[in-house]
C-alpha cells in the first residue's frame, strides 16, 4: 500500500484585486475534486501566514490536499491539474506545486 503525502501548491495573484475570483474559482474546484478525485482526502486553500523568515512575496494562496494514494493521484489527477492551470492563466502570475512524502 502506497504511504500518503501531503499536495502543497502555491499560487501568486496578478493582482490583489483578483481575490474574490480566485477563491470563487477555487470553491467550485473544491467540489470537483472531492466528487471526483477519490485519492484525495481532504483540501483546503489557505493563506500565508507573516512570520519571521517567511516571504509573503511568494504566495498569496496556498492549496493543502492530503492524497491517500500517491500513485493513482498522479494517474487521476494530471488532467485535472492542467485544466485548472488553464482556468487560473488569467488570474494568476506564478504557481508552484509539491509532494511530499513523511519520512519520520
Amino acid at each position: 500500500m502506497n504511504a500518503p503525502a501531503t499536495l502543497v501548491m502555491w499560487f501568486q495573484l496578478r493582482s490583489p484585486e483578483l481575490a474574490e475570483d480566485f477563491e470563487r474559482l477555487m470553491a467550485g474546484d473544491r467540489d470537483i475534486v472531492r466528487s471526483s478525485l477519490d485519492t484525495v482526502s481532504d483540501w483546503r486553500l489557505t493563506r500565508p501566514t507573516d512570520v519571521p523568515g517567511q516571504s509573503l512575496r511568494e504566495a498569496d494562496y496556498v492549496l493543502i490536499a492530503e492524497i491517500v494514494e500517491v500513485d493513482r493521484f498522479e494517474q487521476q489527477a494530471s488532467e485535472h491539474v492542467q485544466r485548472l492551470a488553464d482556468d487560473l492563466d488569467h488570474l494568476v502570475s506564478h504557481r508552484g506545486m509539491l509532494v511530499v512524502r513523511t519520512v519520520l
